[in-house]
């Protein structure tokens, strides 16, 4: 049978065959993708794209917030290591003065410079008051609490004296004048003296009454 003979034998069996017919788009059908599967495929392949899209979106807005956060922290770092310096710096000025014009550096001898200059300039004999606080009012358990007094005839000073004064200094010495006016029954007035006090304990004790000597005072 020639190429010929056979295509027109197809055509015939196409045409009145319907069995054949059948059989033969079964099988082309079964080896080619349908237009509806075809653009399912595509939708599918185009969801995808958009939710990758919207992903990539989100994560970029992410690390944009992110960076920005970092770049506020390290400026924030900044500022912080700045004022810890520029602290650092006036702390060292002020108390390198103060050891040079006594020629010491130790926070013993520091006290009894500060002491005699009470004494020098204020007329304030400077002792100590040690007391046994059993109900923690100082340090929230029994403590033994020592601080300077000074008597004179009018009132009793109890005297806060440190190289370096923070707030929590400050408040310690409210809760030691608590403390005393329980134990003596006399509401004693406060003083610091100091070569140098931070700013905000130094706001916190005016607040609160509390007289600020600090070195440069006494001297000058």
């Amino acid at each position: 049978m020639t190429r010929e003979e056979l295509k027109k034998e197809l055509i015939e069996l196409i045409q009145t065959d319907d069995e054949f017919r059948l059989i033969l788009i079964g099988a082309l059908s079964s080896g080619f993708v349908t237009r509806e599967e075809t653009n399912k495929i595509l939708n599918e392949i185009k969801k995808l794209r958009e939710d990758f899209n919207k992903q990539f979106k989100a994560f970029g807005e992410k690390m944009d917030a992110f960076e920005r956060r970092m770049d506020a922290f390290e400026r924030r770092m900044t500022e912080l290591r700045e004022d810890f310096n520029r602290g650092m710096k006036a702390f060292d000025i002020k108390l390198s003065a103060l050891g040079a014009r006594w020629g010491i550096m130790n926070e013993s001898a520091i006290r009894n410079a500060l002491k005699g200059l009470l004494s020098e300039k204020l007329n304030l004999k400077v002792s100590k008051w040690e007391f046994f606080d059993r109900n923690g009012i100082v340090y929230g358990k029994p403590s033994l609490i020592d601080v300077d007094l000074a008597i004179t005839d009018s009132e009793h000073i109890l005297i806060e004296i440190k190289s370096h004064v923070r707030k929590s200094d400050v408040a310690e010495l409210l809760r030691i004048s608590e403390l005393y006016q329980k134990s003596e029954g006399i509401k004693p007035s406060l003083m610091i003296v100091t070569p140098y006090i931070e700013e905000k304990a130094k706001e916190f004790a005016e607040a609160n009454g509390i007289k600020v000597y600090t070195s440069d005072e006494l001297i000058y």
